[in-house]
């Protein structure tokens, strides 16, 4: 049995078996997640499977991306501009390149060789990074800024990777961050239906009390929750203590 990442509670009940895959529920405090748990090499290789559409000249969408990233940047302007920003999970540097339009120092961190490409050749006056969590860390930088979406739902050690946000996090820093919302009211009640449910893609699911209480353990304190009544997606902005 696991522990559960959230409430380092032991008792859980199972969830749902999809693709192969046992999802548990935590008694404690309800965090969903994968039991087993993929070990990281075989969760790293799922996340960057679709690379093969990634080139350093092309990247699928792009001109969407691009779009979308300009309008969030432009909600999340006034915690970034003058400062210091970085996307984590930065992908082809969309908002990386938004971020650094609309006034912010900003950079874009990805273990994707073929999105950091993309990313160099098209955004050249930011500055990007094909490195994992270690490396990087070894860099000593910190930020006022640190924008993550859809990334935590991959990472099986949602702790350790919020160590690492908050390492590279300055006192006060603006965390928004973004997943999938498995207690939202339009996810279907037979949840194998939605689309989010994809396992080994996504290793766990939030509700807004399980994220805010990770997010409270490392040192974030919830400001404000974007809600999309309509959409089953967590989009928070968290400031670190």
């Amino acid at each position: 049995m696991t522990t559960c990442s959230i409430c380092a509670g032991d008792r859980q009940t199972p969830y749902v078996h999809h693709d192969g895959y046992d999802y548990v529920t935590c008694l404690g405090c309800g965090f969903v997640f994968l039991d087993p748990m993929p070990d990281p090499e075989r969760l790293v290789q799922i996340y960057n499977q679709d690379e093969a559409s990634i080139t350093a000249g092309s990247y699928p969408k792009a001109a969407s991306r691009k779009r979308r990233a300009i309008l969030r940047a432009m909600k999340l302007m006034p915690y970034f501009f003058g400062r210091d920003a970085i996307d984590v999970g930065c992908g082809g540097g969309f908002v990386v390149n938004a971020m650094r339009r609309l006034g912010a120092r900003a950079s874009g961190l990805d273990i994707s060789a073929p999105a950091i490409a993309y990313a160099r050749a098209a955004f050249p006056r930011a500055a990007f990074y094909e490195e994992d969590f270690k490396v990087f860390l070894g860099r000593e930088q910190q930020f006022d800024f640190l924008h993550s979406s859809e990334v935590i739902e991959h990472i099986g050690d949602v702790n350790g990777y919020m160590r690492f946000l908050a390492a590279i996090a300055r006192p006060g820093a603006r965390l928004f961050m973004t997943t999938p919302d498995i207690g939202h009211r339009v996810v279907p009640d037979t949840v194998t239906d939605w689309d989010m449910l994809s396992p080994p893609r996504h290793v766990h699911f939030f509700t807004e009390s399980t994220l805010e209480t990770l997010l409270n353990t490392h040192g974030f304190d919830l400001v404000k929750r974007y809600y999309k009544k309509n959409a089953p997606t967590l989009q928070v902005l968290a400031r670190k203590r």
